[in-house]
This record gives structure tokens, C-alpha cells and sequence, in this order.
């Protein structure tokens, strides 16, 4: 069992990830997929697999808080849950680090603070 601050941690990560989602989806239909509609209209498939990949990134979220959720109940145990967790971290740190090459910070929030709170959540 997960100490009460780790569990409080790994619920904050599943929350703000599960809010990522929701964040992440508006941010698409108000901002991205507007910019794509002349890009689609002119025949570029490239804004149509776009706006596909844009939505596609809510699944990794999603699956995040439910792990999160039960990491905070149950504890990251065994090779499964670890291997997940430096998937997650990595390919996290690697998007956020592409974001900030393009000028981009808003999605360090979740793409870093996410993992940094569930790595913090196994120090203490």
C-alpha cells in the first residue's frame, strides 16, 4: 500500500491527466483542427491524419489517470506497472522537449508535471 502522501500524489496525476483530456480536446476544436479545415479543403491528407492524432493523444491520458487511480490504491508493483510508468515518463519527456524546440510551454504542464508527480509519488 501506497503511503497517504504518494496516494494523494498519484491522485493529483490522475486528475490533472484525466483533466488533460478534456483541456486537450477543446484546445483541438477550438484552435487546431480551424487551422487544419483549408489544409483538409485543398486535399492535404497530412491535416486529416492531424486532427486523427490530435484526438488519439487522449487515449494515452486517459489510460494515465486509470493507472494513476490504481497506483494510488494498490502501489506501482511489478515489471508491468514499472515498464508503463518509464514508457509513460519517456515518451512524455521526449513530446514535451519537441514542444519547447517549437516555442511551445503549455503542454509542458501535463507532459512533465504528470510524470513528476508520479515519480515524486515513488520517493516519498
Amino acid at each position: 500500500m501506497p503511503s497517504s502522501l504518494s496516494s494523494g500524489l498519484l491522485y493529483t496525476a490522475a486528475a490533472v491527466s484525466a483533466l488533460t483530456v478534456l483541456g486537450h480536446t477543446k484546445m483541438g476544436y477550438d484552435e487546431v483542427f480551424p487551422s487544419l479545415k483549408n489544409l483538409a479543403a485543398a486535399g492535404d491528407i497530412g491535416a486529416g491524419a492531424a486532427k486523427i492524432g490530435w484526438m488519439e493523444v487522449n487515449q494515452g491520458f486517459f489510460v494515465m489517470a486509470v493507472l494513476c487511480a490504481k497506483w494510488a490504491k494498490y502501489g506501482v508493483r511489478g515489471p508491468y506497472d514499472k515498464a508503463l510508468l518509464g514508457m509513460f515518463a519517456s515518451t512524455q519527456l521526449w513530446a514535451g522537449w519537441s514542444y519547447l524546440q517549437l516555442g511551445i510551454t503549455e503542454p509542458l504542464v501535463p507532459l512533465w508535471g504528470i510524470p513528476a508527480l508520479v515519480g515524486l509519488s515513488q520517493l516519498v
